[in-house]
């Protein structure tokens, strides 16, 4: 990304305004606004985000236990399944299927619970 920032800036040097006052006002009425609005939608997420923390953290401990002894029950026997019986060829689509099945499995949880 910072790569892209630097082509810029070497972009506009090349081909830009050579004066250093309409290369200023380029700055503040073309790179400035979107920067500034990138920045303040950044910063209120933020703020959204740590309100938000508390109840978030509550929510998760309160459903981690269940969900990590039900992933013991559940992964190491489809793991040890996909290597016992499947070519090693086969292991990553095995597990993707696993793990498609097991999110499915995690979300319908989640559903039912609500």
């Amino acid at each position: 990304m910072p790569f892209l920032f630097l082509t810029r800036f070497e972009w506009l040097d090349k081909n830009g305004p050579k004066s250093k006052s309409k290369s200023m006002l380029l700055d503040q009425l073309c790179v400035q606004p979107p920067l500034l609005f990138a920045m303040f939608v950044f910063l209120d997420m933020t703020r959204a985000a740590v309100r938000e923390i508390k109840p978030s953290c509550g929510r998760t401990l309160s459903t981690i236990g269940p969900t990590i002894v039900s992933s013991w029950r559940f992964w190491p026997f489809a793991v040890w399944a996909t290597f016992k019986y499947l070519k090693k060829k086969h292991y990553t689509v095995a597990l993707n299927l696993c793990s498609i099945a097991w999110t499915v499995y995690l979300s319908k949880g989640k559903k039912s619970s609500e």
